[in-house]
Order: structure tokens, then C-alpha cells, then sequence
């Protein structure tokens, strides 16, 4: 199954595949009316329709039909240094795979893809959170364990609103 860059008939699909990427990591996603679920829909939006910096790939049916995977990349900008002196990296995020499709190199097929994307864009450094589930998948593309481990900070507890 070949792989397609996402358009705004895709958006219900990468929003479902969201929750499905959301239960899987332990957290309820909620019914089909929560608040995030709207914010999830203007942000693809905003990002299909009009950022040359960020792209998503999908592997399942033609627009708006049933995904099977998907995930996304975009550049991220920090600080220069003499290993990235104009201080962009990659980021991949929202990689997840359906249930009925695992195991079958979808993820796998959009990882590599992705970090083509971003090499065609001059990014050298690709940076990731792994799922116990996914850490293999990126392992064996080539990921390694982070220099510096991730901290988080959450200062509001968000709910289901």
C-alpha cells in the first residue's frame, strides 16, 4: 500500500487514529463531542491547508476513506551551535498504526518517509518520543536513546471539557 500526504478530507481519520493513539497510551479519549477532538480538527486544518514546514503521511484508503497509519513531521527551531549552526531539527510525532493493521511495516514505511522529507528540507538531526510499543520500530530505523533525557513540566491539569 503506498503512502499519501493527508488532505483535509482525512482530517475525521487522523482525528479517530489520535484516539486510538491515546488509548493505547493509557489515556480515555473520550466521546466523539470532547473539546479536543475540535481542537485536533483547526489544528490539522491549519497545518494541511497552509505549512510548507510540516508535513503527515497516511497509508490506508484515497481521501477521506478508512487510514490504516499515519504520522507527521515538522522543523523545529532552536538555538544554533556548532552542530546545527541555524539551530533546526525534526520532530516526528503522531505516528500511530490501527489495531487490525499492526505488524505489517506501515509505521515503519511513514518513519522512513519522514525522515526523507526532512532530509530533502537540509535536517540532519530527527527527534522522537517513543511508546514502549513504537521504540522498536524506530530503533530499527536508526533511532538511538536521546543525549539529553526529556523532563516535562504540566502546570494545569487539563480535563475532558
Amino acid at each position: 500500500m503506498q503512502l499519501r500526504t493527508a488532505t483535509t478530507a482525512d482530517i475525521p481519520e487522523l482525528v479517530r487514529l489520535r484516539a486510538v493513539m491515546l488509548a493505547d497510551l493509557g489515556t480515555d479519549p473520550g466521546g466523539q463531542d470532547e473539546r479536543w477532538r475540535r481542537c485536533a480538527r483547526t489544528w490539522f486544518e491549519q497545518r494541511i491547508a497552509g505549512r510548507e514546514d510540516w508535513t503527515c503521511l497516511v497509508a490506508g484508503a484515497g481521501p477521506g476513506g478508512r487510514l490504516l497509519a499515519t504520522g507527521m513531521a515538522w522543523e523545529t527551531y532552536h538555538l544554533p551551535g556548532p552542530e546545527r549552526a541555524d539551530g533546526r531539527r525534526g520532530y516526528i510525532d503522531g505516528m500511530v498504526t490501527d489495531r487490525p493493521a499492526r505488524g505489517m511495516g506501515h509505521a515503519r514505511r511513514i518513519v522512513d518517509a519522514l525522515v526523507a522529507w526532512l532530509d530533502s528540507r537540509g535536517i540532519r538531526y530527527v527527534q522522537l518520543h517513543a511508546s514502549p510499543s513504537g521504540a522498536p520500530v524506530y530503533a530499527a530505523a536508526g533511532f538511538t536513546c536521546a543525549r539529553y533525557p526529556a523532563m516535562d513540566l504540566m502546570t494545569e491539569q487539563v480535563g475532558h471539557q
